[in-house]
């Protein structure tokens, strides 16, 4: 099994990552009271996204980069290709969904429990 990690350049808020006509967007987007989230979202390129992620919150937009790099990278292994200067389609639908990312009232946020795995976008 080879390992990925996208080293794009640095800081990263949105990257976009394409394979044939799918497509694949990461961003990064405050969650409110300093937090930050990962909305990853996928679809038909020049469509609607039909597929959502949801990461976090982090304390900090570092630790919110570092878990986007690593999807990047296992999303390099299925044969998606970095698009970094790509132009976001879906901006608006993932501040909308960022805002639902949060923790239960009364619950610590422990996004280090689970930073690497994820469900699969499509």
């Amino acid at each position: 099994m080879k390992l990925h990690y996208f080293h794009g350049r640095a800081p990263l808020k949105d990257l976009v990552m394409l394979r044939d006509d799918q497509r694949i967007e990461l961003h990064i987007r405050p969650v409110g009271d300093g937090l930050w989230g990962l909305v990853a979202l996928s679809g038909t390129d020049q469509e609607r996204p039909s597929g959502q992620l949801l990461r976090g919150p982090w304390k900090t937009v570092v630790s919110a980069e570092s878990t986007l790099r690593s999807i990047a990278g296992s999303m390099m292994g299925e044969g998606y290709d970095p698009k970094p200067d790509d132009y976001v389609l879906w901006s608006v639908a993932a501040q909308r969904l960022a805002r639902t990312i949060g923790t239960p009232e009364g619950e610590s946020a422990t996004p280090e429990a689970d930073p690497v795995h994820f469900k699969p976008l499509i």
